[in-house]
């Protein structure tokens, strides 16, 4: 794989990272931590290397090693309470990570550098995960093993400042009880069910204390360095899909074992396929792209079924992204009704609107002003092609491809939806693949034209 060449913020991040034992990396979400982190960690020469994160990215953070570093370390992910981790790279959840056995297997391991994604997962000083990774009264947790512990999260402290204690406890900058901590940098009062938060002071003294590890850079602070647009690829884990209802009629005559079997022997072909072509020397994106199109009919339950397996764990992402109000509006787009409704179901406490091909025209425009006018309506689902062309969505800056269309110009015009005149803020356009099958050879293709077209059309 072709390393992605890094922005010039992101190689001074890298290159800061690589001085501190201590770290936050607070950078604004969409400025690429991930790659910092593998570039600094080239830089002093780590090999052993325990990423701890929200199950939906592990698979991810494992593909990021091999896009930003040369370095050939073997790499595994840990799934479940009987994995244990071995030299080179190493991926856990937060929450497997409080399993015991795993815990400890990995306490006895020596880390060049612990990476914490996500790092506000950690607030909570009495949570499980928050004693696994920092410790607790005479107990060590897994940094303790780690040489630097460097941390990254866009919204380290989601709430209130309360939240920063574990951080700066952990780094040991803060050397007081959680309580006096609170009572300086936390405004609040007494109350019935104890000391009641409601506000921050001494601000200046905090940004002291955070000054000694945390650097933080927000998207206007790098404009020279970013594109108007920028398109990435997240690989997501999958999750089991219901066969009934939504593929009763598929597998009924046939059986459910044979119905997978048929589907997983298809996405070996359509990988097998992809694979030769880009062995060959004159592979072009537009080769991948004939040959996916030659099979669109014959690989329609499986777009629909691989939609509806990585769904799950990209909603969930996107969820905590708007409950820590790393953005405020979101666009996503799929191709099918029923990808689109568990979207709706899953995000539907963010009020969405849902465009399909049969959305009557008085309702489409309603459904389109409200997005873009209503402060609570923070999601916008569509069909990429009825959603995708005649519309203006600029309320929104982050793009997100639960599904993409093999047709890539349908994906560039979608994008486009945010990405048009009206819009005064640099956009991200994200494609979700699912771990483990043909939609990420598929959706790398996919995104790359898309990338390409892009240029051309804006």
């Amino acid at each position: 794989m072709t390393l992605e060449t890094p922005f010039e913020y992101q190689q001074r991040g890298a290159k800061w990272l690589a001085t501190m034992e201590h770290a936050l990396l607070a950078d604004e979400m969409g400025l690429g931590k991930s790659a910092q982190v593998v570039i600094a960690c080239d830089l002093v020469g780590a090999f052993n290397i325990l990423v701890v994160c929200p199950a939906a990215v592990r698979v991810n953070w494992d593909r990021e090693f091999s896009r930003f570093s040369p370095m050939d370390r073997p790499s595994k992910v840990l799934m479940n309470g009987q994995d244990r981790p071995s030299p080179g790279v190493n991926v856990v959840s937060y929450d497997l990570l409080t399993n015991e056995k795993l815990k400890a297997a990995c306490k006895t391991q020596s880390w060049d550098v612990l990476v914490l994604d996500e790092a506000h997962y950690l607030k909570e000083r009495s949570a499980k995960r928050t004693k696994a990774v920092y410790g607790h009264a005479k107990y060590p947790g897994v940094m303790h093993s780690a040489k630097r512990c460097w941390r990254l999260s866009g919204t380290p402290a989601p709430n209130n400042a309360s939240e920063l204690f574990t951080h700066l406890k952990s780094a040991g900058i803060e050397k007081r009880p959680f309580w006096d901590f609170v009572y300086d940098f936390c405004a609040g009062f007494d109350s019935d069910f104890g000391y009641k938060i409601t506000g921050h002071k001494n601000t200046d003294k905090l940004k002291t204390l955070l000054a000694q590890f945390m650097l933080r850079r927000k998207k206007d602070d790098v404009l020279n360095d970013l594109p108007d647009i920028t398109f990435q690829n997240i690989t997501v884990e999958r999750s089991k899909v219901p066969l009934d209802p939504y593929f009763f009629e598929n597998w009924f005559p046939i059986g459910i074992t044979k119905f997978l079997h048929g589907l997983e022997n298809l996405d070996k072909s359509l990988k097998i396929g992809l694979a030769a072509l880009r062995e060959s020397s004159h592979m072009r994106d537009s080769d991948a792209i004939s040959l996916l199109s030659s099979m669109a009919t014959t690989t329609a339950t499986l777009r629909r079924y691989i939609g509806m397996a990585k769904a799950p764990s990209v909603l969930d992402i996107i969820a905590e992204e708007l409950e820590s109000n790393q953005y405020d509006k979101i666009v996503i787009f799929a191709v099918h009704k029923d990808v689109i409704e568990m979207a709706r179901e899953r995000l539907k406490k963010f009020k969405p609107v849902q465009i399909y091909g049969g959305t009557p025209g008085a309702k489409r425009q309603q459904m389109i002003d409200k997005f873009q006018t209503q402060k609570h309506c923070r999601v916008f689902i569509g069909q990429i092609v009825a959603a995708g062309t005649g519309i203006t969505l600029t309320a929104a800056k982050e793009v997100a491809f639960l599904e993409a269309s093999w047709v890539p110009a349908d994906n560039a015009q979608a994008a486009m939806r945010c990405h048009r005149v009206g819009q005064t803020r640099n956009v991200r356009v994200r494609f979700f693949t699912c771990a483990g099958s043909v939609d990420e050879d598929v959706m790398r293709v996919v995104a790359h034209k898309t990338r390409e077209i892009a240029k051309i059309i804006d």
